[in-house]
C-alpha cells in the first residue's frame, strides 16, 4: 500500500476515535442533552468533524510533512522511530483531553483548555487517587495509547512508494492532499479561522459542547491568555463584600417600553462629543438626542476594542484580561445574555452589523449572547453600498435594520453596531466635503455616522412602534485622541452613554452617577419589569440607588476604581495609589495608601477575584435571588 494512502487511513482512524469518544461524553452526560431530539444530536456529531478534522491537521500534518520528504534510507533508522514515538505522544495528549472531559466536564461546563494547568499541582497529589476511582477512564486512556502505537507502527512503516499511478496525476493528489490539510487546519473558508466558540455559531450552547473536540480547545487555547486563580481574601468574605453591594430595587416606571434598541456607535468617544477647549460637537445630532434623553456625563467603556463591548453590554461582563472573552481560553464558559432572557420572554432578538460576516467574531458571539437573529453585509441586498473595506455605509445600513424590523411587528429587541467611523475612516463619494474634516483623521467620519443616526431616527419616528421602545446608545470604546483628558486612565474609557424613549428622559434614572456599559444589561431588565435567574456581579441597574463605591476597569495591567470623587489604581500586588480626578482631572497628584486599609481596595479585589476564579472554573453567573456562596451556576 502507497505512504500516502496509509497517511488517509490514519486521518480516518482517527477520526473514529474521535467519535466513539464523542459518543462516551454524551453517554457520560445524557442528562445534559435530554431535550435534544435525534436529528439535532446527529448534527452535533457531524458538526464534531469539522473539530476532530482540525484537531488532526494541527497535530499531524508536521509528521505528515517529514516522512513524506524524499530522506535517504538511512535517515529510517531513527528518523521513522522518532516520528513514530511523537505522533503517539501527541495524539494520546489529545485523545487524554477528551477521556478526561468524559468526567471533568460535570465540574467546569466546558471543555478543557490549558488553564486546567492552573489546578495541574493539585491533580498531580491525588493522581493515583484519580485514576483508581475513575478505574474505566484510565482503562480507555491504555487501550486508546495501545490502539494509537500500533497504528503509528504500521503508518510510518518503510517507505513503500509514494502513489501507484503517474506522476501527473500523484502531483495532483498530493496538492489536494495538503490543500485539504490546510483548510482543515483553518477550520474552512469562513473570513476567521475556526475558535471553540463557532460551534456555538450552528447550534445550542449544550450541544455545541458535545461537537467541541477537548483536543482543538485546548490547542486553541493560550498559557497567555490564562488567569491567576487568585485568593485575595476567603470566599465568605469575597461574598460578603460582593452581598453587601447589592442595590434593592425600587419602583416601577410610569411606563414601560415594549420594544428596546441597543446602538454601539462604533469610535464615538465622549472627546469627539464634547470636545475640549469648548470647540463645537463632531457629533451634533447625538448631542441633540443627549439634550433629550438621559444621558450619562461619567460613563466609560469596559474595555479597549469592539470586541470587548458586545459581552459587556449585552452580558455584563467587563474586559479585564488581555485577550477578549470571545477568543480566550474561557470562551465556551457559561453565560446569560440579554438576548437569551429577551427570548424567554416573547421577544424577536437580532443583531445588525454592516461589516463582513464574521468580522471580529460578532456572529459567533451575538450566537453565543442569545440573538435569534444575526444581519450583517451577507443579508444586505445592494452590494454597491459596501465601503470597500469593512462593509456597508452606516447610512444606508440603519435604514435596512428598519426594513427588517418593519417586517416583524412583535415584539423586539434589537442590537446595531456602526460600521463608518472606523478606520479607515471611508465616507461615501457623495457626501465628500460635507462633514468637517476636525483635526483628526477620524473626524469626518464620525459626522457622516452621526447624519447616518440622524436619518435613522428620522425614519424611526414615523413608525408606529418608536413611542413604545426604549433607545440606549454608546460607544464601543475610544479612538484616536488629542487631548490630555480623554488620555489619562479614566480617560481612555470615557464614551457616551443615553437611555431614550419617545425623545423624552427615563423617569428614575440618576444620570449623575458614575456608568459603564456593563450596567446597560441589569437597567434594561429593570426598565421592562423583567429578572434574570442569575448575572454577573459586575454591573448594576442605573435605574436603583447606587450601593457599590465605583466601578472597575482593566488598563495595562492595573484595576482602577473609578468612585464618584475619587479614582484608585492597583496592581492587586504591591501597588496602590489614590487620585481626586474631579479636582485633578490629569491625575498629576497620587497618594499612595496601604493596599489592606482602604475599603475601596477590598471592593477592588472581592470583585477582581471573583472575576478570575468565575472565569477559570465556569461560574460567572450568580443567582439574583440566592447570592450565598461563590459562583453559584
Amino acid at each position: 500500500m502507497s505512504a500516502l494512502r496509509r497517511l488517509m487511513i490514519h486521518v480516518l482512524i482517527l477520526l473514529g476515535l474521535y467519535q466513539i469518544l464523542r459518543f462516551g461524553f454524551w453517554l457520560s452526560n445524557h442528562v445534559q442533552f435530554a431535550q435534544a431530539t435525534l436529528p439535532d444530536l446527529s448534527f452535533a456529531f457531524i458538526h464534531g468533524l469539522r473539530f476532530d478534522f482540525a484537531t488532526i491537521a494541527l497535530i499531524n500534518s508536521p509528521f505528515y510533512l517529514l516522512y513524506l520528504l524524499p530522506w535517504p534510507r538511512a535517515w529510517e533508522r531513527w528518523g521513522l522511530p522518532l516520528i513514530r514515538m511523537s505522533a503517539t505522544l501527541l495524539n494520546t495528549l489529545c485523545l487524554a483531553a477528551n477521556i478526561s472531559d468524559i468526567e471533568y466536564y460535570k465540574f467546569t461546563g466546558k471543555r478543557v483548555t490549558l488553564d486546567a494547568f492552573g489546578i495541574a499541582h493539585d491533580i498531580s497529589h491525588q493522581f493515583l487517587q484519580l485514576a483508581a476511582y475513575y478505574w474505566y477512564l484510565s482503562l480507555l486512556l491504555v487501550f486508546g495509547l495501545v490502539i494509537l502505537y500500533r497504528l503509528h507502527r504500521w503508518v510510518f512503516a518503510p517507505r513503500s512508494p509514494l502513489f501507484v499511478g503517474s506522476w501527473a496525476l500523484t502531483a495532483t493528489v498530493l496538492l489536494v492532499w495538503w490543500g485539504t490539510l490546510g483548510l482543515g487546519i483553518r477550520g474552512g473558508w469562513q473570513p476567521k479561522p475556526l475558535i471553540p466558540a463557532h460551534a456555538f455559531v450552528a447550534a445550542s450552547p449544550q450541544l455545541a459542547v458535545l461537537s467541541l473536540n477537548s483536543g482543538f480547545s485546548f490547542l486553541k487555547s493560550s498559557e497567555k491568555e490564562s488567569l491567576e486563580d487568585l485568593h485575595l481574601m476567603s470566599e465568605d468574605e469575597m461574598e460578603h463584600i460582593l452581598n453587601r453591594h447589592i442595590a434593592e430595587p425600587v419602583s416601577a416606571p410610569r411606563e414601560r417600553p415594549k420594544n428596546v434598541v441597543v446602538i454601539i456607535l462604533e469610535s464615538f468617544g465622549k472627546e469627539y462629543l464634547v470636545p475640549p477647549d469648548g470647540r463645537p460637537s463632531f457629533t451634533p445630532f447625538l448631542e441633540e438626542l443627549c439634550t433629550k434623553g438621559s444621558y450619562f456625563p461619567h460613563a466609560f467603556a469596559n474595555g479597549r476594542r469592539s470586541i470587548d463591548a458586545v459581552p459587556a453590554i449585552f452580558a455584563g461582563i467587563p474586559s479585564w484580561m488581555s485577550p477578549p472573552f470571545i477568543t480566550s481560553a474561557y470562551q465556551t464558559n457559561h453565560i446569560q445574555g440579554l438576548p437569551d432572557i429577551l427570548d424567554k420572554a416573547g421577544f424577536r432578538t437580532s443583531f445588525y452589523h454592516g461589516g463582513m460576516n464574521g468580522t471580529m467574531f460578532f456572529d459567533v458571539l451575538a450566537k453565543n449572547l442569545g440573538f435569534q437573529h444575526y444581519l450583517g453585509a451577507n443579508e444586505y441586498p445592494n452590494p454597491a453600498d459596501n465601503d470597500g473595506q469593512w462593509g456597508i455605509f452606516d447610512e444606508p445600513f440603519l435604514q435596512f435594520v428598519i426594513d427588517d424590523i418593519n417586517q416583524k411587528p412583535e415584539r423586539f429587541f434589537a442590537g446595531i453596531f456602526t460600521l463608518s467611523s472606523h478606520n479607515p475612516y471611508r465616507v461615501p463619494p457623495a457626501y465628500s466635503g460635507r462633514f468637517p474634516k476636525g483635526t483628526l483623521e477620524i473626524h469626518e467620519s464620525l459626522g457622516y455616522a452621526d447624519f447616518a443616526l440622524r436619518r435613522f431616527f428620522e425614519r424611526a419616528r414615523q413608525q408606529s412602534w418608536y413611542k413604545d421602545t426604549l433607545f440606549v446608545l454608546t460607544a464601543d470604546h475610544t479612538s484616536l485622541s488629542e487631548s490630555p483628558l480623554y488620555q489619562t486612565s479614566y480617560g481612555r474609557f470615557a464614551v457616551p452613554l443615553l437611555f431614550i424613549q419617545n425623545d423624552q428622559k427615563i423617569p428614575g434614572l440618576g444620570t449623575d452617577a458614575v456608568a459603564q456599559q456593563s450596567d446597560i444589561m441589569p437597567t434594561v431588565l429593570d426598565l421592562l419589569g423583567l429578572e434574570a435567574e442569575a448575572l454577573a456581579p459586575f454591573s448594576q441597574s442605573l435605574w436603583r440607588a447606587q450601593a457599590r463605591p465605583g466601578l472597575v476597569l482593566f488598563d495595562a495591567q492595573n484595576y482602577i476604581l473609578l468612585t464618584p470623587d475619587s479614582l484608585l489604581r492597583s496592581d492587586l500586588r504591591e501597588k496602590l495609589e489614590t487620585f481626586d480626578w474631579l479636582k485633578d482631572p490629569l491625575l498629576t497628584q497620587s497618594e499612595p495608601i496601604p493596599l489592606g486599609d482602604d475599603p475601596r481596595s477590598q471592593f477592588l479585589k472581592a470583585q477582581v477575584q471573583f472575576y478570575n476564579r468565575g472565569m477559570i472554573h465556569n461560574r460567572l453567573m450568580r443567582k439574583t435571588k440566592d447570592q450565598g456562596s461563590f459562583g453559584t451556576p
